[in-house]
């Protein structure tokens, strides 16, 4: 540092000077005045030091026992630098009294100046004092003699002093301090920031936080900096931290401190009025408070308002605070604030923070905060609202709907099991039938979810007793819609189907217009009902459309709604993709506008089933992640057919390893509890058939025919008799392979969904002669032509493209056209498995190929193609951070990693390098 270099070379030249460090606590003096002094030390400098502390004051003369002790514990009277005038202190220093006669100022003063003059003989001298403002008043006068005379002296002098701190000789301290260079230290940058922490040893707890938020927490002060490093804590204080700022305020005066804790609960927003309200001083009052706080650089200061310097800071002193004195003052804001009318969202924050006081009007705003927050998106916040609003009654006393309604919250925030627990605390609340079959209902919802089949039809069994015993029947809306409910979630008792099916034929003859939601969920579960017994694809699209109800159904429902993914699943198994996708793309933007975890990642994983059997692989995975991502924040709503999909893509993609991982979860999901559903566990066949393993895989997809049971077996949903006979093919066992060909063949026809037909005819062409196998081909080919499954279709064009090739030169040509396609199709999509087929069959035919590598971003995860996907459309790191429900710091780690595979340095060249063309939506994988 120059500023240091200057002085230190001024002594050398027997001119002495010195140097003050002024700056608030935390911003690195103490680490200075050490750079400085190891600098002098290196120069030829002997360096005496003292570090005073808050008790140094109650001590007389403390500097010259720090400087001199050790020297005169080591050395006699008479000898440098106890010679002369400096005799007795040798004598002095020995001895704890302060009475001896050389204490007095000028005795001390001459004594001290001579035994100072006589070290700076031998060596240039350089005195330090840390914390100047803590030093005794005996010490600081002779501070003030001393620094008096360095110009005359090889003797430099190296002060830090604390502003905002008291002294209690302030006169003396600003004197010093006149006569110094002073140096005013200034924050880390973000730069800076980054270095301190490549210095310190990793925290895995800080790995996700950049340094511009470190920065922005810790104003780029060294020591809340280090203190947050080391402690790994982002979302609070250290302990070290809020020790520090309880011990900074206790020394300050008691207006001081008053100010500085209505500054950290009103926050940013605190203008002169509010605190002066808040504190009980007037505006005037306020002055000397703020001038001390702002000097110490607790507070900053702004037109008419203050607040504190950084958060870290702001929660360093509440947290320094009892939690009794910091739910008064809470309160006390909050009745301000509402007495000015401010938005009731900034006076819950406040009652947030307060502890419970049997206040309705508290439980009525918190309430009302609540809904405001579910409305706006926002259930996480709505969650912590509610339960406080729950929270501020005795348990006897708490409203049931309140507690229904804080359970529907944490619902929607992810947190499953708090809102089991407070649907749970609202039925020992409940009295009326009606209400306690509502919260029933509700109830199994969420056990389904959880996959607690069993529990969920015994909470839907209570809620239809509860009703019948209040009078309803069948033709009861109330009682319609609970068995509606226990139907779309598959928890039907004995004897309530007769019931549904009335309710269904009763609906269905008025117009669509005066359907209710409770006629939208019958027609769900109508169409449900025939996609799994396969009957009447026709009839059972048309009741899905009607239950959407053209958006009506997901408005009501919202995209956590058990109904609107039974009629979307409907649409899938129809192959009504077009519809299908509009639906879900309305259901993400509702679960993004409102902020709900659990709708989010349903939405995306049924989006990307629809990916999925058109055919786009790399978009499902890219579409299944976010879901799986999302089983960390609550979601179990089809988590395990969620992997099963994501297992079935990398299939596709031949990215067998991944498959594998997946594979093993699934099995792991198999041994906690039974599948409730087929396909996870055919998934789990595919993928060891996959590896060899037919077997296995055999034995599951019986298990998987079993789960879909007697009345449920529908190829588009479960394509176990397929996959069943391709195994039994693999081990020899061609004939009772062609058996179950046959009848899948069969089954699919009945159902006539053309992609599992056309997946059930190419089954059968494996199992058949080659005239036939032609023939059948051709007719799968024509049934996926009518729906967008190019992934079904390219395998049909393989395997139709090989056949052909060592036919007449006619079916040659047809069977090289089809091997093109299919390659064309491998090459676009970057699914390698088609691609090196058709490569493999075309070079052995002696026709000419391209590079059958594919394109580099086939090396991105898809957690990296996804986030390259929506920049390249062109969203910031912060949207597409919001519509995946991560951080912004992982979007930007995933950009970098995709950057670095793709071979280029910016988003600019995203689209040419995912795409092969600067235009995303011209590419065929969209």
């Amino acid at each position: 540092m120059s500023v240091a270099q200057d002085v230190l070379g001024s002594a050398l030249t027997g001119s002495g000077r010195s140097l003050i460090f002024v700056g608030p606590a935390g911003i690195g003096k103490s680490a200075l005045l050490a750079h400085t002094a190891q600098t002098a030390r290196a120069a030829g400098f002997a360096v005496l030091s003292s570090f005073p502390t808050p008790a140094s004051a109650a001590l007389p003369h403390g500097l010259v026992r720090d400087w001199l002790g050790a020297r005169a514990r080591g050395g006699q009277a008479g000898e440098p630098p106890f010679d002369g005038p400096a005799a007795d202190l040798a004598e002095a220093l020995a001895h704890s009294s302060a009475t001896h006669p050389v204490w007095n100022l000028a005795s001390l003063d001459y004594a001290l100046t001579w035994a100072i003059e006589s070290l700076a003989d031998a060596q240039p001298l350089l005195l330090v004092v840390d914390d100047v403002q803590w030093a005794d008043v005996a010490s600081l006068q002779l501070l003030d003699l001393l620094s008096a005379r360095l110009p005359q002296m090889p003797v430099a002098m190296l002060l830090a002093l604390r502003s905002g701190e008291p002294s209690r000789a302030g006169h003396i301290v600003d004197r010093l301090a006149s006569r110094a260079t002073q140096v005013e230290p200034a924050p880390l940058s973000v730069a800076g920031v980054e270095q301190m922490r490549r210095r310190l040893p990793p925290n895995e707890a800080l790995t996700n936080v950049s340094s511009q938020e470190l920065h922005r927490l810790t104003g780029g002060l060294p020591f809340l900096l280090h203190e947050m490093l080391r402690s790994g804590t982002p979302e609070r204080a250290p302990r070290s931290v809020v020790e520090s700022m309880r011990e900074r305020l206790a020394r300050l005066t008691d207006d001081a401190v008053t100010v500085a804790r209505a500054s950290a609960v009103l926050g940013v927003d605190a203008g002169f009025d509010d605190l002066a309200e808040l504190t009980g001083l007037s505006v005037a009052g306020l002055a000397d408070p703020l001038e001390l706080l702002v000097d110490a650089g607790i507070l900053t200061l702004g037109m008419w308002r203050a607040w504190p310097a950084h958060p870290l800071v702001t929660e360093a002193i509440l947290s320094s605070m009892s939690p009794s004195e910091r739910s008064d003052l809470h309160r006390a804001a909050a009745d301000y604030l509402a007495k000015l009318d401010r938005p009731r969202q900034v006076v819950a924050g406040h009652l947030l923070h307060t502890l419970p006081d049997e206040d309705q009007a508290v439980v009525s705003l918190l309430r009302a905060a609540g809904e405001e927050s579910l409305q706006a998106g926002s259930p996480e916040v709505a969650a912590r609202q509610l339960l406080r609003a729950v929270g501020e009654t005795r348990p006897e006393d708490t409203d049931a709907a309140l507690l229904a309604l804080a359970a529907s919250a944490h619902l929607h925030a992810g947190q499953r099991d708090e809102a089991l627990d407070l649907w749970t605390r609202a039925l020992d609340r409940a009295a009326d039938p009606s209400t306690r079959a509502g919260l029933l209902a509700d109830l199994g919802d969420v056990q389904m979810t959880m996959g607690d089949r069993s529990q969920a039809s015994e909470s839907y069994q209570k809620a239809v007793t509860a009703l019948t015993e209040a009078g309803h029947d069948s033709s009861s809306p109330v009682m319609r819609r609970v068995l509606v409910r226990m139907g779309l979630t598959r928890a039907l008792y004995e004897g309530a189907r007769a019931e549904i099916v009335n309710a269904v034929n009763h609906a269905v003859a008025q117009p669509a217009d005066q359907d209710s939601h409770t006629d939208r969920l019958l027609f769900a579960l109508a169409a449900s009902d025939l996609a799994v017994r396969a009957r009447d694809r026709e009839c059972a699209r048309d009741f899905a459309l009607r239950a959407l109800g053209d958006g009506a159904l997901l408005a009501e429902e919202t995209s956590e709604g058990v109904g609107f993914y039974a009629a979307t699943a409907v649409l899938s198994w129809a192959d009504a993709y077009d519809e299908n996708r509009k639906a879900l793309g309305a259901a993400i933007d509702d679960a993004r506008r409102r902020g709900s975890v659990l709708g989010f990642a349903t939405a995306s994983y049924c989006r990307g089933l629809v990916d999925y059997r058109q055919g786009r692989l790399r978009a499902a995975v890219s579409e299944f992640q976010p879901a799986l991502d999302l089983r960390a924040r609550g979601w179990t709503d089809f988590a395990d057919c969620a992997v099963a999909g994501a297992a079935m893509a990398h299939v596709g993609l031949g990215q067998h390893e991944e498959a594998h991982a997946l594979e093993r979860s699934l099995r792991a999901a198999a041994e906690r509890r039974q599948f409730v559903s087929a396909q996870p566990l055919a998934t789990a066949g595919v993928v060891r058939a996959v590896h060899g393993d037919h077997d296995q895989a055999l034995a599951d997809y019986r298990g998987a025919a079993r789960l879909m049971g007697a009345h449920a077996d529908n190829a588009s949903i479960v394509e176990w008799r397929e996959l069943s006979a391709w195994s039994l093919k693999a081990l020899g066992r061609g004939d009772e392979a062609r058996d179950l060909a046959l009848e899948a063949v069969d089954h699919a026809r009945a159902w006539a969904a053309p992609r599992a037909l056309g997946f059930a005819l190419r089954t059968l062409a494996q199992l058949t002669p080659r005239e036939q196998s032609i023939e059948l081909l051709r007719e799968a080919l024509t049934h996926l032509e009518l729906v967008d499954s190019a992934d079904y279709r390219a395998r049909a064009w393989l395997d139709l493209g090989q056949l052909l090739l060592y036919g007449n030169r006619s079916e040659r040509e047809q069977g090289v056209a089809l091997l093109r396609q299919a390659a064309e199709y491998g090459r676009a999509t970057d699914v390698l498995p088609a691609l090196r087929r058709a490569t493999r069959l075309l070079v052995q035919a002696g026709e000419p190929v391209n590079d059958p590598d594919g394109s580099p971003s086939v090396r991105l995860t898809p957690g990296e193609r996804r986030v390259a996907e929506l920049a390249a459309s062109g969203e910031t790191n912060r949207q597409i951070a919001q519509k995946l429900f991560v951080t912004v710091k992982a979007v930007e780690w995933h950009l970098s990693n995709a950057y670095r595979k793709l071979g280029i340095s910016s988003r600019a060249g995203l689209a040419k390098a995912l795409y092969g063309d600067p235009d995303p939506s011209s590419s065929s994988a969209m």
